[in-house]
């Protein structure tokens, strides 16, 4: 019986395995329609990753879709349309790849760009999502398509479920990393300046974020027990069976690291930065893990963006151009 059962459900696991991927930038991105675009329309380009995208939740509570409407509430002799162009996985290196070859014929007026924990992430080695140690090209982290490089047999599958349901305790182990550890800092530098570059190139407006985290001292119980970006992503293998990933004091490190570099890179090539991270209140209200948002929380990412937007006339500058 025990056979039986084997064979059948490693039948339907093979066959029900699908590995889609894009074979340029890994998850499939979003893409617009490429329609003419009129005087009277204003684009705003949202580049990111999964905070961007934020597929938990309703397009309507995603962070583009409320900013549509709220600088559209401002501007209402102008159409505005914004798209909404994260995707899961998606780092600074991917955004840049999708501009040049895809978005910048959607010709946006304004692009806002977020990222920090995608790429922060790719400086490990995670034996579920790479295939060799790190390089500065990122070609060892493979993401979505693991699947298609590293076809996962069904025993190990197994195998790996019932570990990690009775043993992860015991073979995982959190550490301080240092600030050093986080090798991709220098490439994700690298990425964002390019995009940058082009972007300013295609006289687009640039602005900056820096992204907000729910890592901080003195957690709660309640707020640790949403966290699981170290664990899933930046593992790597200490022994046969056993692995170590960073602390959430060591994340928050980095991640202020990754934020102060957008900050910098803003102030060097003279683009506007809406210093997020501070402005979004780290609790249960705003995050739904590390650093995902609630409906509340990306409302609130909205509404500072198209603050500063407005104060900053981007849209009535460009409108007038």
């Amino acid at each position: 019986m025990i056979f039986i059962v084997y064979i059948s459900s490693s039948a339907y696991y093979y066959q029900s395995r699908i590995h889609a991927f894009d074979p340029f930038l890994q998850a499939k991105p979003p893409s617009p329609e490429f329609t003419e675009k009129s005087k009277e329309t204003f684009r705003i380009l949202a580049l990111g990753g999964s905070t961007t995208f934020n597929r938990d939740l309703d397009k309507k509570d995603r962070y583009p879709g409320v900013l549509q409407d709220l600088v559209q509430k401002s501007n209402p002799e102008l159409n505005i349309e914004v798209f909404n162009a994260g995707m899961d996985w998606y780092t600074t290196k991917h955004s840049l790849i999708n501009y040049i070859t895809n978005l910048r014929e959607w010709q946006p007026d304004l692009v806002i760009v977020m990222h920090a924990i995608n790429d922060l992430y790719r400086s490990f080695s995670d034996p579920d999502f790479t295939i060799k140690p790190y390089d500065r090209l990122w070609s060892h982290f493979y993401g979505p398509s693991i699947n298609g490089a590293k076809p996962p047999q069904f025993a190990r599958y197994l195998l790996g479920r019932l570990s990690n349901a009775w043993f992860s305790e015991l073979r995982y182990r959190e550490r301080n990393l240092p600030l050093q550890r986080y090798v991709s800092l220098n490439d994700f530098r690298r990425h964002l300046g390019y995009l940058i570059h082009h972007l300013k190139r295609d006289n687009v407006q640039v602005v900056l974020m820096t992204e907000p985290f729910l890592f901080k001292d003195n957690m709660s119980a309640e707020e640790l027990s949403l966290l699981w970006f170290g664990k899933a992503f930046c593992k790597e293998k200490t022994g046969l069976f056993s692995y170590e990933y960073p602390s959430p004091s060591s994340l928050r490190v980095a991640m202020d690291a990754f934020n102060a570099a957008i900050k910098e890179l803003a102030r060097q090539e003279n683009v506007m930065l809406i210093d997020l991270e501070p402005k979004i209140a780290k609790n249960v209200e705003n995050f739904l893990d590390d650093v995902h948002y609630t409906a509340k929380g990306s409302h609130r990412v909205a509404e500072l963006a198209a603050r500063e937007i407005h104060d900053a006339r981007l849209v009535q500058h460009a409108s007038h151009l």
